[in-house]
């Protein structure tokens, strides 16, 4: 079975990002979590904007050495930008198995060869009648030849979405 590309979700979720970056005051609310697995590193940014103040942290976590020390926000705010400008995404269904944290990052992302990311993201714009929300985890790859050779792996083929829009118990895309 063939993985469902996610390139053009990433690029518009990119975007959305970007102009709670740019413009926090166009929106009532929104809370804003990604974690990104790259080169034995957890980078976690997380950014709020309740009852009018905006609040965030920034850190990464060594995964040799469990050592964790805090970041500026926009140097953190680079590395995602790098990973959603990579050239293709496959999504995960959440439906791994292992619970060690390190067992499931070096699964994901395949020998720490490819960085993953997860996202989520809850905001409502001033005068909108609802929230917007998304919760999902990617693996970013290079092209869409390195996405079909990602997911020959019988393993990893299980735990990647195959159908569009993704609905499971852990992860979804706008609803």
């Amino acid at each position: 079975m063939t993985a469902a590309f996610y390139r053009d979700y990433v690029v518009d979720l990119k975007d959305r990002i970007d102009r709670l970056h740019e413009d926090a005051e166009r929106y009532q609310t929104f809370a804003l979590t990604m974690e990104l697995l790259a080169q034995r590193n957890l980078v976690t940014y997380t950014e709020k904007k309740v009852k009018g103040q905006t609040e965030g942290l920034c850190y990464r976590r060594d995964f040799t050495t469990g050592r964790a020390v805090q970041m500026q926000p926009q140097n953190a705010y680079g590395l995602f930008s790098g990973f959603f400008g990579l050239g293709q995404f496959l999504a995960f269904s959440g439906q791994v198995q292992q619970h060690d944290a390190g067992q499931l990052a070096e699964f994901l992302t395949g020998g720490w060869q490819y960085p993953t990311c997860a996202v989520h993201l809850v905001y409502r714009q001033k005068g909108a009648p609802r929230t917007e929300s998304t919760k999902m985890h990617f693996v970013g790859l290079n092209s869409d030849e390195d996405a079909v050779a990602y997911q020959q792996e019988t393993e990893r083929a299980q735990v990647i979405a195959q159908r569009r829009p993704l609905s499971s118990d852990r992860f979804f895309e706008w609803k």
